[in-house]
């Protein structure tokens, strides 16, 4: 050895750097959570509005098919007011099942499903169902089953789950208050 003292090497962080570090750390993820909040609440508003044109869009191919057929007959006491059930578009109202009950000459009957599969638990609900992002289920309100022109929407109660929306009040006549958080996309059908 020549007379220098080797000084041991050092591997590891010091209690000072480690806070250091955890205090960069944590300021970090105290300006990217709020950023990644908004960025959840926007991407659940983006699926919803989509599930709820999916919806509308077998609405409007249902109604098409089978704004004719008279709903006596109906396993259920279906009314008028009954017609939009989100669950008509997954089964036959008639027959309960996914048996096609379509007339090619007239073009009456229905020949879904219009929608392929509940995305809700249709045990824990009693039926099939369709949720938005916030695992809420989604609702379809007919304004006034009489009209000869339907106002329809489907509607999500959006982030707190409740539907604000009232349903027997006009869309054209909705105000701000009246839709709260909620999220709908409307359908107009003769």
């Amino acid at each position: 050895m020549n007379g220098c003292i080797e000084t041991p090497r050092r591997s590891g962080l010091t209690l000072i750097e480690l806070i250091v570090v955890l205090l960069v750390v944590a300021g970090l993820s105290g300006l990217l959570v709020p950023l990644f909040a908004g960025t959840i609440q926007n991407a659940q508003q983006v699926a919803t509005r989509a599930s709820l044109i999916q919806i509308r869009d077998a609405l409007s191919e249902y109604w098409r098919d089978t704004k004719h057929v008279p709903l006596d007959g109906v396993t259920t006491v279906a009314t008028e007011s009954d017609r939009f059930d989100i669950t008509w578009l997954m089964t036959n109202p008639v027959t309960g099942d996914t048996s096609v009950d379509f007339a090619a000459s007239t073009r009456i009957g229905w020949r879904g499903p219009y929608l392929n599969a509940s995305t809700g638990d249709a045990v824990a609900y009693g039926s099939p169902l369709m949720i938005d992002a916030w695992n809420q289920p989604i609702v379809v309100q007919d304004v006034d089953p009489t009209a000869s022109l339907r106002d329809v929407r489907v509607v999500s109660g959006g982030p707190n789950g409740v539907v604000d929306v009232p349903g027997a009040t006009a869309t054209a006549s909705l105000s701000v208050a009246d839709i709260g958080d909620d999220l709908y996309v409307t359908l107009s059908v003769r």
